[in-house]
């Protein structure tokens, strides 16, 4: 039985008269995940960088088991979705993702 996860920064439901976002993990799930540079900053848009995106991504999606279906990089942001087993593991999959990418 898989449960269901959900991260919290805080307690509160709303933030500047807006509702703010939170990220639900279940396991066994299809995941729409997206994420972009600060301030839109053109990180991808060279052939090195790109390269080292797309070696840190196939690494820790495969470790975090996570299957990426589809995924779409441009030059400041990108988008995936795919199946992921175990649904606790998106976060850290997402932390190593993006740390090790902006180290490089």
């Amino acid at each position: 039985m898989s449960l269901i996860r959900k991260s919290s920064h805080t307690h509160h439901h709303v933030y500047k008269n807006k509702h703010r976002f939170e990220h639900w993990y279940v396991d066994n799930q299809v995941y729409f995940i997206t994420s972009r540079t600060r301030a839109g900053f053109l990180a991808f848009s060279g052939r090195d960088a790109r390269d080292v995106f797309w070696n840190r991504f196939d690494h820790y999606t495969h470790l975090h088991h996570f299957t990426p279906w589809v995924t779409a990089l441009s030059g400041n942001h990108y988008h995936t979705l795919g199946y992921l087993k175990y649904g606790p593991e998106s976060g850290p999959m997402m932390r190593k993702v993006h740390g090790s990418v902006a180290n490089s």
